[in-house]
């Protein structure tokens, strides 16, 4: 079961101590860590594996190179009132391997399956990770608490995704690259466990232009059903308390 009850204190100059909460003072944080996001997300069909799509990516000209296959656990917070959530923002901390990341991810545009968000990211430290592992106490940069739109609110865990993670990069001709991943995912909340495949695709370098023929040629072929903008999303309709809109 999920638990609840972490406060984040007004933040007015950096105002007042930082006590029992998810703030820290992981000074690392800066601009160098807050990046555009660009990515393409299908619900991926049952019996679609990693194989065709790439036979479909190579029928469209492009080159694909397989990485390892991974899995990765997410914990997001929000507040009661479920704030980030509804303002189309998402807060989390990843678990890969020995790694641990930070991730604060607020939505911007979307055209048909591709969606573009702001990206803000930092490592937890050694000891920030052995609080994280021993009392779940995740560490916000005091810099990225400005941006967060909860000032005085309770931030809790309110959703977990456990995700084996199957991945390709993608590239072709002037300087394209993409990671294209199918994930297998459990969301874990309130309402319980579901299942849910998910195809992402993420421009790493290259332009719109060319992220949108790879999407095009794999929607119209496989007849694949866009996705929601996130995962955090795309969990609380599954098995939020009290579930969104879709």
């Amino acid at each position: 079961m999920l638990q609840a009850g972490i406060t984040v204190p007004c933040m007015a100059g950096y105002c007042g101590k930082y006590r029992n909460s998810l703030v820290g003072m992981n000074t690392d944080f800066n601009e160098k860590d807050v990046k555009t996001e660009i990515e393409a997300k299908f619900v991926c069909p049952d019996g679609l594996d990693l194989e065709a799509l790439l036979c479909r990516i190579h029928t469209l000209g492009f080159r694909s190179c397989k990485e390892e296959p991974c899995f990765q656990t997410d914990v997001y917070f929000d507040t009661p009132q479920y704030t980030l959530l509804h303002t189309g923002a998402a807060l989390r901390i990843r678990q890969r391997g020995e790694a641990y990341v930070g991730t604060y991810k607020v939505s911007e545009k979307q055209q048909g399956a591709i969606f573009e968000r702001r990206e803000f990211e930092w490592k937890l430290s050694d000891d920030e990770t052995k609080a994280w592992n021993e009392e779940k106490k995740a560490i916000i940069p005091p810099p990225l608490l400005h941006k967060l739109p909860i000032e005085g609110q309770t931030l809790r865990k309110v959703l977990m995704v456990e995700t084996h993670r199957y991945t390709a990069i993608l590239s072709g001709n002037d300087g394209f690259k993409a990671e294209l991943s199918l994930d297998e995912v459990t969301f874990r909340g309130h309402k319980g466990q579901k299942y849910f495949r998910e195809i992402e695709i993420e421009l790493l370098q290259g332009l719109c232009g060319q992220l949108k023929q790879v999407t095009d040629g794999l929607q119209n072929y496989f007849t694949l059903q866009p996705a929601v903008d996130s995962k955090y999303r795309q969990g609380m309709i599954l098995v939020g308390k009290y579930g969104i809109p879709s």
